[in-house]
């Protein structure tokens, strides 16, 4: 008997070790990335993009500016940026509005309500009174657009009191409208019929000074948002390709858990990355302008770049 339990219990050692050792395996895979490819096989051509904003020959936007809504804390930061340590890191969540000389505006993202974002993201820091104004410069906006339809950048469009008002000038892409992750963000079958989808190929010109670029990969309908302002100075919105400057400064993805968690395309949006980040060195005029990272919001608005606050 004696020996029988000794060979019980090492038996259910070695299967806990085996068990361990297969954890250790997926946690160390999860936590690593996809690599960034040295050459990237997407296809967007600036100078081609450039061309088109300007292509009307009608007046530019004269400025860009930004809301910031809200705040996510406690995301460590190596599920931003692979191998990047556990440090905590915040998400920012911000909405960005175009605005035309003559008064004229164009939205970009609308963030989401505060029942949607403390749903996602229990005790998160919300700002009411700035939702608020998104909201005002939502129904006055002549063109709304968002870079992709997750609930952070479009659950605002589904909630919103104004929503009879601004159907029509909201301009959701086919894939954003079809994708579960619009649903997930409050789009009802009966409220995505109340839009007509937007459908291009490639590029699209918005509004003067304003270009969308197909991007799919971290969601089906990512686009990015190219803008050239009057005095020349050109923005590049990229949405969630990447969460912090530095997936394009090293470049570096998000690790392959979060890749998994998203339901993401992760060799898309390595190929994406890799386009931004050579960007930086051929065209380092083009301001990349990345979702959620507040820091690099704070540099922008300190510079005078971005101006804060909507009209």
């Amino acid at each position: 008997m004696p020996a029988m339990r000794r060979t019980l219990w090492r038996r259910l050692g070695l299967a806990v070790a085996a068990l361990l050792l297969v954890v250790a395996a997926v946690v160390a895979v999860g936590l690593s990335d996809v690599s960034v490819p040295d050459t990237s096989r997407f296809d967007a051509d600036l100078g081609a993009i450039r061309a088109l904003a300007v292509s009307t020959g009608e007046p530019l936007p004269t400025e860009l500016r930004s809301q910031h809504v809200g705040r996510a804390n406690g995301v460590p930061l190596t599920f931003v940026v692979a191998g990047s340590g556990f440090a905590d890191h915040s998400f920012d969540f911000y909405a960005y509005q175009l605005v035309y000389a003559g008064g004229h505006t164009v939205l970009v993202d609308v963030v989401n309500d505060e029942q949607t974002q403390q749903a996602q993201f229990p005790g998160s820091e919300f700002d009411a009174a700035a939702y608020a104004r998104v909201q005002e410069a939502l129904r006055r906006a002549d063109a709304t657009v968002v870079t992709h339809e997750h609930f952070d950048h479009c659950a605002g469009i589904a909630h919103s009191a104004h929503l009879d008002e601004v159907a029509s000038k909201v301009h959701l892409t086919d894939e954003q409208l079809r994708s579960p992750e619009a649903q997930d963000a409050g789009f009802t079958a009966e409220l995505r019929a109340r839009f007509t989808p937007l459908k291009y190929e490639r590029m699209h010109l918005l509004r003067p000074g304003v270009v969308l670029i197909k991007a799919p990969g971290h969601t089906p309908g990512t686009q990015l948002v190219y803008t050239r302002l009057a005095d020349g100075r050109e923005f590049l919105l990229v949405g969630d390709v990447a969460w912090h400057q530095d997936n394009i400064r090293l470049p570096r993805m998000h690790p392959r858990l979060s890749n998994w968690m998203g339901g993401e395309d992760a060799q898309a949006m390595a190929h994406q990355l890799r386009w931004l980040h050579d960007l930086r060195r051929t065209a380092p005029e083009l301001h990349q302008v990345v979702a959620h990272d507040g820091a690099q919001m704070q540099d922008y608005q300190r510079r005078g770049l971005i101006l804060d606050g909507l009209l």
